[in-house]
Parts: structure tokens; sequence; C-alpha cells
């Protein structure tokens, strides 16, 4: 799967980036710009982790955010989480021997996002960036469009072209008056591509329409 990349990597280690837009070739073929902060790791397959902490700690000037995780062969989300924890990006803590997610503490550089409720986080994926997200189904298994993820996160097991989602939410606190869970999904961070990089993009559209002409 091919990848235009609008930010600077560097192959096995952290990219650190502040917020570069990437243009992300999803499995379903629903294509997206989607600013990523960082990426980690190297190999063939690839997904984009969003989390968003919401409200919760804040309030943030940006509150979700997305970062990029490549590999080889099997990998869980537990692979992802852990790489981007070593590579120090952000710290997560976890318990149940690495299978309950309790908190992501990240500092953007100009908020320090850090979870005011431990362990209170929704997990989904989707192939699709623009699924929306939404309320928990009566089986547990979707959030909204959204895949839910209730076996543990390393138990998640990573796919190709696929987006991770990662959602603040209130399991023991209290919303503001007039508002519950569903009223703070999560958001995919989406980009405007720069000018050059959407050129080159148009570009490469253009010369696979002429060659399919000719």
């Amino acid at each position: 799967m091919k990848k235009i990349v609008c930010l600077m990597t560097v192959s096995c280690c952290v990219a650190p980036v502040i917020a570069a837009p990437y243009y992300f070739q999803s499995a379903s073929g629903q294509n997206a710009w989607i600013e990523v902060d960082a990426w980690v790791g190297s190999g063939a397959n690839e997904t984009i982790l969003v989390v968003d902490w919401n409200f919760m700690g804040g309030p943030y000037q940006t509150e979700s955010h997305a970062f990029g995780f490549r590999w080889d062969g099997t990998a869980y989300e537990s692979d992802m989480l852990n790489a981007l924890h070593n590579a120090g990006v952000f710290t997560v803590t976890s318990g149940y021997e690495g299978a309950f997610l309790l908190n992501i503490a990240y500092n953007d550089g100009t908020d320090q996002h850090l979870h005011i409720e431990e362990g209170s986080w929704n997990l989904a994926s989707t192939a699709n960036p623009y699924a929306q997200w939404g309320a928990m189904s009566p089986d547990w298994t979707k959030l909204g469009e959204w895949d839910a993820n209730m076996a543990g996160y390393n138990a998640e097991l990573l796919v190709d072209g696929q987006l991770e989602g990662i959602n603040a939410i209130l399991w023991f606190g209290s919303y503001p008056p007039g508002q519950t869970v569903d009223d703070y999904p999560l958001n995919v961070p989406f980009a405007v591509p720069e000018p050059a990089s959407l050129g080159l993009l148009l570009m490469g559209g253009l010369l696979g329409l002429c060659r399919r002409q000719s």
C-alpha cells in the first residue's frame, strides 16, 4: 500500500513532529489527510492511533491527537502503545498485566493531557476515517460506526490501513448539566494538506488518469 508522506520520519525510531498533515490510505479506500504528531516503528503495515481526551483535565487547545505506528508481521494495540511509550511520545499506565488501559499522559507542547478518571476509556477501531463515533450498542460490539474493543488492548490485533481510537469518558464522574457521554465522541484530527503536498497528490492522480486513458 503506497503512502504519501508530508512529514519527516526516522526509520525504526520515533519521529517527533508537531501535528504534520499525512495522507492516510485506509483499508476501506476512504483516504484522509490526518494531523499526525509522531511516528514510531518501521515496516510495511501502518495504522493511526487517535486519542481524544475530550474536556477531561482540560480545557485543551486541541483535545484529540493522532500518532502513527508501522510494523511487519503480527502486532497488537499493546505493541503500538508500548512503542509510543518507550519512544517517549507519551506515557502509558495499565493494569491487569497490560490488558486494561489506565491512563495516557501527553504533552503536546501547549497542553498537558491526562485523564482525570483513570481507567475510563472506550476503545474501538475502523477502516473508515470518516466513520462516526457514537453510543455503545446494546451488545457492546459497536461505538457508533466503529468496532468496539472489549477484549483488552493487548488482545486487539492491528490491521494495516485501519485506525485505532481511544476516547476518554466518565464512568464514575458527572458530565456537565444536560450532557452525557454521547456529547463527547472521539474526533479524528483531520488536516488541511500543505499546498505543495496537495499539488503532488493531484499530479499523481492526473498521471494515473492519463495512463488509464492512453
